[in-house]
């Protein structure tokens, strides 16, 4: 029998230029941007994942990426205040706080650290989520976050492909000028935002597909992971959906990154991942709580392996795992 009689394979076509091990990985945008980046950031990869908060509109990614650069960092008469905590429309909820100062510490280290990462980054992963924005009437502003403020402060509308290609031609020429080594990967995310209705949803998802596939036409170096599609064609399925139905589900989401993997990692990437793994796992071993040979010599075993990592991959963020078994080693001795 045809072992794919029962679903419908995408295609993903590997990236010409893939990821290795230490190389520094940007995700940004919607929360499936998270979903994958903490794949990268369990692997001890120096990895940052949606450090302005999760992002869902084109607009609002694009601008972050700009604050990034410029070192764009709002001051206290720029924020709004709303049910007992100052915000900034441009950030998400969990920068907001009761003092105004506080948000604005937040968003500056949050900001340095993203503008170091991004100039010193191989990949950045873009995350799409919605092509539908809000507008703050009178501020003529698309916003990332309304913070529960009236619907009636903000005009609501779907943007054109032809907003999007041109916001991001700016933009993707100004990445290059700032990081000239950068690889850009676009994905959509395949979360369904059924609030605009199922139709609603299509036309937005089909807007940034429009748009993304024109950008990597018009870019080299530039990609598109079909994650949309492989959740709608290949795990066309409610059970890879959560109890929502909206969102794919953790079997879902494994198998996409698996694919990822596939599409974009090179070999050593790959065995080096496989490693780690082992020390993941190593982590959440549970001890009978004996000081057995046993568990000395696997924490020894586990240990050695860190440390090779270490040494073989320089560049990645090992240095937790080496301190946690050494220390577990020493608790033995006493």
């Amino acid at each position: 029998m045809n072992k794919t009689f029962f679903r419908t394979p995408v295609t993903v076509a590997k990236t010409s230029d893939s990821i290795r091990p230490g190389d520094g990985i940007l995700f940004m945008g919607s929360c499936f941007a998270g979903n994958m980046g903490r794949f990268m950031v369990e692997a001890r990869f120096p990895a940052l994942v949606n450090p302005f908060g999760v992002l869902y509109n084109p607009f609002s990614i694009a601008r972050a990426f700009n604050a990034m650069m410029d070192l764009q960092i709002p001051d206290e008469s720029e924020l709004v205040y709303n049910n007992g905590l100052w915000h900034s429309f441009y950030y998400h909820g969990s920068f907001s706080h009761p003092e105004a100062t506080e948000v604005v510490r937040q968003i500056r280290e949050t900001t340095l650290l993203s503008h170091t990462l991004l100039k010193n980054a191989r990949f950045l992963v873009i995350t799409f989520g919605t092509a539908y924005v809000y507008e703050h009437r009178d501020l003529h502003q698309v916003v990332a976050n309304c913070h529960k403020f009236p619907e009636s402060d903000f005009n609501r509308y779907l943007l054109d492909p032809e907003d999007i290609i041109a916001h991001y031609k700016e933009l993707i020429v100004a990445l290059r000028v700032y990081n000239p080594t950068l690889h850009i990967i676009f994905t959509v995310s395949p979360v369904r935002h059924l609030k605009d209705g199922a139709h609603g949803n299509q036309l937005s998802k089909s807007v940034l597909l429009l748009a993304v596939e024109q950008l990597t036409s018009l870019f080299d170096k530039v990609w598109y992971f079909p994650a949309y599609e492989i959740v709608l064609d290949e795990l066309r399925d409610y059970r890879f959906y959560d109890a929502a139905m909206t969102q794919p589900n953790d079997i879902a989401i494994n198998y996409i990154w698996e694919q990822f993997m596939d599409a974009t990692f090179s070999k050593e990437a790959h065995d080096y991942y496989n490693e780690v793994q082992k020390v993941i796992r190593a982590r959440l071993h549970r001890n009978t709580g004996h000081k057995t040979a046993e568990y000395r010599m696997f924490l020894q075993k586990t240990l050695d392996l860190v440390r090779s990592l270490s040494t073989r991959y320089p560049k990645s963020l090992l240095e937790s795992d080496r301190k946690l078994f050494e220390s577990k080693l020493e608790s033995l001795l006493e």
